[in-house]
Order: C-alpha cells, then structure tokens, then sequence
C-alpha cells in the first residue's frame, strides 16, 4: 500500500475507536462533534489522496444514494403536518408555529444531521474498501484496535468493578455485548483463515503471527462477552458463530471441519475456564429470566400502543425521551420511568420512524446485504470477509431483538465503516479515453455535510464548554435549555428576562411535546411575574408529562414556591404526582428532601400536610 493509504485507514481506524473511548459518543454534543470529523474525514480523503478519487461516485445511483436519500425524505416527513391524522395534538398549545407530525423537531432534526454523517463514514469505508488490500487492512486494523479496548476493558472492569456487568465506556453491557459479538465474529474468521492457508491442520510451525493474534483476539472478545452476563448477546454471538463456521466448513472442505469443530471447542474451554467469576452473575440473571421478560414485554406493550397512535411516519427519530413520557400511567410508571430505549431495535425503528420509514431503512440494509452476499462465495479472505459480515449482521438484527446497541452513535459508527468497506466495488483503473476524472460530487456533498454538521456541532460544542451560543438560528432544544437554566441561577434585569422568555418560547416551540421545556417557561413567567401564563405553561408541564420522574423534584419545587398563586387545575395535577410519588420506594424520603428547599411558608406548610395526611393513608391501609 501506498502511505496515504496506511495513514487514511489508520485515521478511520482511530476516529472510530475515539467514537467508543468516548462513552460511546452517546452525549448529544459529543455526537454532534464526531459528526463533524466524520463529514471532515470524507473531505480530507478526497482531497488528499489521488486513489480515493478514482473511486466512482454513488450518490445518484440507486443504490446507496438514491435509497438513501429516499430514507432522509421519509424520515423527515414527519416535521411536516402531512399525514393520516395531521399535526400531533401537542403543538395546539402554540400559536403561530404551525404543526407537525413529530413531537421534538430539534431531536429530529440533529438526528437527520447524525445520519447524513454517518453517510460520510460510510462512503469513506466505501471507498477505502474499493481495493481488496486495504479492506482487508482495514477490518484487521479495526479488530485489532477493538480487542486491545477489550483487553483493557477487562483489566479495568477486573481491578476496579469486580462483582457488576462489564460495561466499559458504553454504560450498557449488553451493547458492549453486541460489540463483543461482532468482534469475536470477525476474530474467529481470521483465524479459521489462517488454518485453511496452513493446509487445514493446526500445527504451531505453520501458523503465523496473524493467526495467534486473531486467536488471542476471539479469547478477549469472547471473555469481555461472558463478564457482560448479557443473555442476548451470548445467544446472538453463538448464532452467528455457527452461522459462520457452518459456512466457512461448507466454503473450504471437510478438512477444515475438524479444525473448526476442534476450535470452537478450545475457544469454550477458555472462557469456561477464564470467565468463571462471571458465571454466578450470569446463572444469577438467568434465574430472574421470567421477571426480565415480563418487564420487557410491559415496555414493549406500552410503545406498541404509542406506535398505533402514529404509525406511518411515527413520532420523528430521537422522540423515544418524549414519547416515552406521554405514555406513561400509574400502572407502568415502574417500569417506564427509568428506561432510555423500547429494549427493541424493530419496535423503536417503528415508532419513531413509522412504517414508511423502516421500510425505506430495510430496503437500504436488505440491498446492502445482497451485494455482501455475492462476494461471500468468493474463494480467499475477501469471501470470508463478506461471510463473517452476513454473520455479524445476525449477530447485531438478533441482539437487537432484546436491546438496543444499534442507537448508540459508536455503533452506528462501526457499523457504517463495516458496511460500507464490505459493499464497495473496485474501483476501475482507467476510464474510457484516459484516467478517470475526480467525482466532485462526492466531494461537493462532504463539504455540505461539514457546514451543515458545524453549524449544529457549534452551539453545542459551546454550551458543553459554558459558552452561550443560543441565539444562532441553528441552536437545538438542549442549547435552548442550557441557556435557560444558566439565566435563571443568574439575577436578572428586565432586558435578561425579556431575552429568557424569547428562549423559553423558542425552546417549546422546538419541542412541545417535553414536560421539562414546559416547566423552564413556567418558572421564567413566574420570574417575569406573569402568573397566568405560568400556571398555563406548568399546566400543560404536567398535561404532557404527567409522571415524568427525572422532573418531581424541580417541579415540585416550583410549583410549592408559588403554591398560593397557583389555579386549583395546577394544584390538582400536582398533588397528583406528589402522591404516585410517595407510593414509590423511597417516596417519603424525596418528599421530605424537596420540603427543606421551599421558601414559601405556605407552600412547605402545603407539602408537609400532603406528606401527613399520605402517611395516614398508608397506615390506614396496612391497618385493614
């Protein structure tokens, strides 16, 4: 390979693994940041290395460009009002901002900018995979740098948190899990590889160093899988692995049957012996099996009804936060209350990008996989590589079944470079009457996606930082958000308050669907002294959040500050939180915490008597 290339896959490589290092990317500012290199590393490529454009272009052809553009318009749809059942009924409490399906356009919106990202990488893969050598660089660079994370994941979680699930930098082991599957996938490919180049018998003379390295990698993949104790992801894991290994025996002869028979049989020995102090934890969650499904099958259940109520365009891409809060009732409050995704990849494509929406996302992942599919027949590595990617997408559609791994940006991320390398097509040496010309195209899209990618990057980059650019046209909700907080902790002037109701009203209007942007523009009302159009906006707090858990303790607040000025409407739904409340474990406790804050007498002298009279009623209750 040429140096531009090492160095290209070598930046690809490290952006990626940034990507997971950096808690998987999952902060909306730290996504709207590795957007941005995603987009610059497309540019950068194009414009540097003279192989890169050779590659022909594919953004009109059917497919990925024309598909996926067809993807953006579907998803996008959903900012519209154009739709069986028209507006959601959330944006009649505006006046003046129109309607829309979706019930949070600035998540939406930063979500079509996170895809349009992701199609960066994606080219980028694509055309770093458009010679066989550096595709295959590429995905063993790749596996090796994710086994070395792996490796010290292991001896982090081992030192430091022995006794919990692995979780690493991604805060959910069961979307390690998946990670770990795919690795172990990729890993154990490798290797059976190597025995077939080695003349299909397992002698140590024969096996050179990529093969004890890919081996050495199945073992830490494989170990980091069985101290996640994800019951998903092992099931997923040993699916694709057969998968693989089946073909791969079908691919190269019996002889390499015994070899993998042999190898999958030393590959379970060693985490057998290696992982024994993850099998309590894993016999342990094994045991509350039952408890696990009911719970899923109640989050499922509550959002399959959430999806009927807008099927075809579903509620807008990143509207789960919100919708989840709508849904939520006495009756599934504990189950609801703390969750930040349907545990269900299919279920949660559905209600936030409605039938037409996964439709186009399936046609795009179904022709994605057909052309992987004609080379898995290939003989060599290229063939192997198809098949261990056809192994690891099972891997991934089946664990995502139970989880959620594939809304983490990291994934997203990995997944996007793994396709696009293993869907590229050679590019052609010369074109008819010379060398073939640059694809501006390509190049004119990257630039766009970067500008557009800054624009949204910026202002969340600087709210992250305690800088304030909320007044760029192009600030999201959370900036809004941030900018809001910041200013009421602040004494305020007549020009401050004047500039924190234009927030507070842009904010709602970004979003009308959240009980927390709602409850900002209560209390800068009540800060402007206009009481009415507080108990109008702390009313329809409530209205669309009725039991939001992640706002008792600042709503309540609120609300008992100002308790005299108050409508008996807003009281009522107040008390009626304060009391779902205190029937939770720990209830009392947080009442009490929340009485110590207020200021107002009479307000504290209102909760104290609420906290008196729910205490009876308990006792009252025990008693008969």
């Amino acid at each position: 390979m040429q140096t531009s290339e090492g160095v290209a896959i070598g930046a690809l490589v490290a952006l990626v693994l940034a990507e997971i290092v950096a808690f998987g990317a999952s902060d909306v500012a730290m996504t709207s940041i590795f957007g941005v290199l995603q987009a610059a590393y497309l540019l950068i490529l194009l414009s540097t290395c003279g192989w890169a454009r050779k590659v022909p272009g594919v953004l009109i052809a059917p497919w990925p460009g024309l598909l996926f553009i067809g993807l953006l318009v579907a998803t996008a749809w959903s900012l519209t009002p154009f739709g069986p059942g028209g507006a959601h009924p959330v944006w009649n409490y505006l006046d003046g901002h129109g309607g829309a399906i979706t019930v949070d356009r600035s998540a939406l919106m930063l979500n079509l900018v996170s895809l349009v990202n992701l199609a960066c990488l994606f080219l980028a893969a694509r055309i770093v995979g458009a010679s066989e050598t550096r595709r295959r660089t590429l995905v063993w660079w790749l596996l090796l740098a994710l086994a070395a994370f792996a490796a010290i994941a292991i001896i982090d979680h081992v030192g430091l948190r022995a006794g919990r699930r692995l979780t690493a930098t991604l805060f959910s082991p069961n979307s390690v899990a998946t990670l770990m599957g795919v690795g172990a996938v990729f890993a154990v490919m490798f290797f059976s590889q190597a025995i077939q180049r080695a003349g299909g018998a397992p002698r140590l003379d024969r096996v050179d160093l990529n093969a004890s390295l890919s081996l050495a990698a199945a073992a830490v993949f494989a170990v980091a899988l069985a101290l996640t104790a994800s019951r998903g992801g092992i099931f997923a894991t040993v699916v694709g692995l057969a998968v693989l290994l089946t073909w791969q025996v079908l691919t190269q002869g019996r002889r390499v049957r015994a070899i993998a028979i042999v190898g999958g049989a030393a590959a379970l020995l060693v985490v057998i012996g290696v992982a024994m102090r993850s099998a309590d934890l894993t016999a342990a969650r094994l045991e509350h099996l039952d408890g696990d499904v009911a719970t899923r099958k109640a989050i499922f259940d509550a959002h399959w009804q959430a999806f009927l109520a807008s099927p075809w365009f579903g509620f807008g891409l990143g509207s789960f936060p919100i919708v989840n809060q709508l849904i939520a009732t006495t009756e599934n409050l504990n189950v609801l209350f703390d969750v930040r995704a349907t545990h269900n990849l299919y279920l949660q494509w559905l209600e936030e990008a409605g039938i037409v929406g996964s439709i186009v996302m399936l046609a795009w992942l179904l022709a994605a996989l057909w052309r992987v599919g004609r080379d898995a027949v290939r003989p060599g590595t290229i063939g192997a590589l198809a098949r261990a990617t056809i192994a690891a997408t099972v891997v991934v559609l089946l664990h995502g079944l139970s989880d959620f791994a594939v809304q983490v940006p990291a994934l997203q991320a990995v997944f996007a470079v793994g396709l696009g390398a293993m869907t590229a097509t050679s590019a052609p040496r010369r074109a008819r009457g010379g060398e073939r010309k640059a694809d501006w195209g390509t190049s004119a899209f990257a630039a766009v996606a970067l500008v557009v990618s800054l624009l949204f990057a910026v202002p969340l980059a600087a709210s992250r930082f305690g800088g304030d650019l909320s007044a760029m046209p192009t600030a999201s909700a959370e900036v809004l958000a941030s900018s809001i907080e910041a200013g009421l902790a602040s004494p305020a002037d007549s020009k401050a308050r004047a500039r924190l109701e234009d927030l507070s009203r842009r904010e709602v209007a970004l979003r009308p669907g959240s009980g927390a942007a709602w409850l900002r523009k209560a209390a800068v009302d009540f800060q402007r002294g206009d009481i009415a159009a507080a108990n109008i906006a702390l009313g329809r707090s409530f209205a669309v959040a009725p039991l939001q858990t992640s706002l008792f303790r600042s709503r309540t607040r609120l609300a008992y500050e100002h308790w005299p000025e108050l409508s008996e409407t807003v009281r009522e739904q107040v008390v009626y939180q304060a009391r779902t409340e205190f029937g939770r474990p720990g209830g009392e406790g947080r009442l009490r915490s929340v009485v110590g804050t207020i200021n107002s007498p009479s307000g504290r002298l209102a909760l104290a008597f609420l906290i008196v009279a729910e205490r009876l009623s308990q006792a009252q209750a025990k008693a008969q």
